[in-house]
């Protein structure tokens, strides 16, 4: 049921990202000025790697592929041929790591997805790929993603599940600008 949502909602998250929406409103709402600050960059001729190409992974890459996007995507159960009828282009996860400008995963949360990006993967990660998570908390290692995006080995994230929900107020998260 709630399918199409969470695709949308995630090419929302990618959107905002990109174009840095939710800074740009909240200088706005403090009465700057900044427009060259919060120009963002354009999501046609981007990589997006989807981890999990199920109902709401394929989703997404059909919105993606409307956008101009090249579709890349790891998933274990799916056929090559399967996701070339889609037009996406099924690789490795090293690989997809590599090349993806923009990160999404749309995998339940089990042993073997919990903290699928964590230091090494992140490691791997394209120089100034951003990070989509629509899907569960903990598949992605708050604390390893945080450290990438100190170290500017990934320009941004958009999360709306967490590890431990709700997200304290504390949280390092919260004070990234570009989290």
């Amino acid at each position: 049921g709630n399918t199409i949502s969470t695709a949308e909602h995630t090419m929302s998250m990618l959107l905002a990202l990109s174009r840095n929406i939710p800074q740009a409103d909240a200088s706005t709402k403090k009465g700057e000025w900044k427009r060259a600050k919060f120009m963002g960059v354009e999501l046609y001729n981007k990589i997006l790697g989807i981890i999990g190409l199920g109902r709401i992974g394929r989703e997404v890459a059909k919105r993606a592929l409307s956008f101009g996007m090249k579709v890349l995507a790891y998933d274990p159960f799916l056929s090559r041929e399967v996701a070339e009828g889609l037009g996406i282009e099924l690789v490795e996860l090293k690989d997809l790591f590599k090349r993806s400008d923009y990160i999404t995963v749309h995998t339940p949360l089990t042993d073997e997805t919990k903290h699928m990006l964590s230091r090494k993967e992140f490691s791997l990660i394209k120089k100034g790929a951003r990070i989509i998570n629509c899907a569960r908390g903990g598949i992605i290692d708050e604390a390893a993603l945080i450290e990438a995006i100190k170290a500017e080995r990934v320009a941004g994230a958009a999360i709306d599940v967490f590890e431990k929900e709700p997200l304290s107020a504390d949280s390092p998260l919260l004070k990234l600008e570009n989290v």
